[in-house]
């Protein structure tokens, strides 16, 4: 499909103002689709030079009705709650999400792409069953669909930067060998979502992408924050916290967020952090952007 035909699609974005929505936002703009932008308030700083950017509290059903107030051919959804309690997770990756996809169905849209995460493979947190719940919510819906389940991203494995640059040492759970990972890229999940419009193999289906599955981008924890180091120009300091400490100071904290919903916030943090260095997220190999070439090049 060539950018001339592109213009006929109208492409809304929810989520846009995210770590991946503002990249898919871009993406939709370079390959010419008429882009709409949501986003609850200009506060943030991003880039969406090219889409047309409306106002809208998705959890206000007026307010969203502003988003369909015309026609709709395509919704993308990278909405994503990244910490909070367990009800925070349901409300956005589930509650809210839904909202959208029934006002797509009103609408007439013709197609949902939903940005969703490897980890639900294994469903145990709230997150995860909040995302498999939407998933379900959409496969039964009748829309023609497109669910997207990417690996982590870069920016899980630059968490620790800061305290790196400052030289401060890195932390792993365990070894911090205990979890294989080809990380994707922003750009290349954003290339692979847009990409999925009208693209009839990728309808009505699950996707489960990872990034290249080459050397520099199959990595445990322990070797992203070797490359760090490496980047940052430091002395490799890395500090290994025991898997029954760490699994302590979740359950102590889970127990005190009962009392203190900050406690409770860090408690899920804690846990989520866990599993993605815990268990694998190796997925099939998509785009050509690595880990290390990212880490090295950011810092020259």
């Amino acid at each position: 499909m060539d950018n001339e035909t592109n213009q006929q699609k109208r492409v809304l974005i929810f989520g846009a103002t995210g770590y991946i929505g503002n990249a898919v936002v871009a993406e939709s703009v370079r390959q010419g689709y008429e882009t709409i932008a949501i986003t609850r308030s200009m506060d943030r700083d991003c880039d969406f030079h090219g889409a047309e950017v409306v106002l809208a509290d998705i959890t206000d059903p007026a307010s969203l009705a502003k988003a369909f107030d015309r026609k709709i051919d395509i919704v993308i959804s990278c909405l994503a709650c990244h910490s909070g309690m367990p009800k925070d997770f349901d409300d956005i990756d589930y509650k809210a999400t839904l909202s959208i996809l029934n006002a797509a169905l009103e609408n007439g849209t013709e197609q949902f792409i939903l940005l969703s995460a490897i980890c639900v493979r294994k469903p145990d947190l709230p997150l995860q069953l909040a995302k498999l719940k939407m998933e379900d919510a959409l496969i039964r819906s009748g829309i023609d669909y497109t669910i997207v389940r990417p690996t982590a991203y870069f920016w899980v494995f630059e968490a620790q930067h800061k305290l790196i640059k400052k030289g401060g040492p890195g932390f792993v759970i365990g070894g911090g060998e205990q979890a294989v990972h080809n990380p994707i890229a922003k750009e290349d999940l954003a290339e692979f979502l847009i990409g999925s419009i009208d693209n009839s193999e990728r309808r009505n289906r699950i996707h489960i992408i990872g990034g290249p599955e080459t050397p520099d981008n199959i990595i445990t924890y322990r070797e992203s924050l070797l490359m760090a180091f490496e980047a940052l120009g430091k002395e490799p300091k890395i500090i290994n916290i025991p898997s029954r400490a760490y699994m302590a100071l979740i359950r102590a904290t889970r127990f005190v967020g009962h009392l203190s919903r900050k406690v409770g916030v860090f408690s899920e943090f804690l846990h989520i952090t866990y599993y993605y260095l815990h268990d694998d997220m190796r997925a099939p190999g998509y785009g050509t952007r690595t880990l290390r070439d990212h880490m090295l090049g950011a810092e020259q």
